[in-house]
């Protein structure tokens, strides 16, 4: 990634929807809120920090959302929403190209077209790589220099709009607070199974995501209290029916390219079927740790 991080690099947003053609990156804080309009997945993408003159600032800021791996690189483990890519949209796009839940949308997207694990000086060079290459998104929303009706979104190496800066900084806490409630100990269980897979940590990608059933998560959050257990079997039970009305709306319309995502939607399913049959049936003799039971309850607000 190259170094010219002081051009002003504008922004304006159309609200045009064009950014909004998948479901995009939660918290699982946030996918509880949204349980019956979002199908959620835990998302694997293997990350490798900026090798430039920021490489240590990249690095500390892997380090503080991300797990290390073994070679240099970092594991993000994150929520992703999962749907269709022949219905190329969000489930949150309204038929007037707005946000049905615009007051409270993932941070993720609150920061857009800004990028979490890019540290504040490289974000203009991002910012000048998107605009120039075939089309960020398909929209005409990133210019060099300012521009009458954009908003100065990057000046000087760091990002100048005030509102998009504490967005950023916003998600990054919402990520490191995932690594936190749920994610060390997900990575914790994972590793092992990663470094003895075909190709090992080389195979995970580092370029999109692999995605694999939210069970792991919800075993961390169930494991808080009475009250978290419960919270994830109804959480689970709304996953289970928005998955099936999923399924069989892609039946309806029966095209070929939807098939491996009706696999993988019938794998979590019965993940989740199994995962609730599981917490039904377990005994409550285990006594909870209260300071993680405490934060559970925070994170999911129960």
């Amino acid at each position: 990634m190259s170094d010219d991080t002081g051009a002003v690099v504008s922004f304006h947003c159309s609200a045009c929807g064009k950014c909004c053609n998948s479901p995009p990156q939660l918290t699982l804080a946030e996918l509880f809120r949204h349980q019956h309009r979002f199908v959620g997945a835990i998302g694997l993408r293997r990350m490798r920090p900026a090798d430039s003159a920021h490489a240590a600032d990249a690095a500390g800021l892997a380090g503080r959302l991300g797990h290390a791996l073994p070679g240099g690189d970092y594991l993000m483990l994150a929520v992703q929403g999962l749907d269709y890519p022949s219905l190329k949209r969000c489930p949150a796009l309204a038929d007037d190209n707005g946000c049905a839940i615009h007051a409270s949308r993932p941070s993720t997207c609150a920061m857009v077209p800004l990028d979490a694990w890019t540290p504040d000086a490289l974000q203009p060079v991002l910012l000048a790589q998107r605009r120039a290459g075939p089309g960020y998104i398909g929209a005409d929303c990133i210019a060099a220099g300012p521009r009458d009706g954009f908003r100065e979104l990057a000046r000087g190496g760091r990002v100048a709009d005030p509102a998009y800066a504490d967005a950023l900084e916003r998600r990054r806490d919402d990520e490191a607070q995932e690594k936190s409630v749920w994610g060390d100990q997900v990575f914790r269980w994972l590793l092992p199974e990663l470094l003895a897979a075909a190709g090992g940590i080389a195979a995970l990608p580092l370029t999109g995501t692999r995605t694999m059933a939210l069970v792991p998560a919800l075993a961390v959050l169930a494991g808080a209290s009475a009250r978290s257990r419960e919270r994830c079997l109804d959480f689970a039970d709304a996953q289970v029916a928005l998955i099936r009305r999923n399924l069989a709306a892609a039946l309806a319309r029966k095209q070929a390219a939807d098939r491996p995502v009706t696999a993988e939607l019938r794998a979590m399913e019965a993940a989740l079927l199994r995962f609730c049959g599981h917490l039904r049936s377990a005994s409550a003799d285990a006594v909870p740790d209260p300071d993680h039971a405490a934060r559970v309850a925070s994170y999911l607000a129960i």
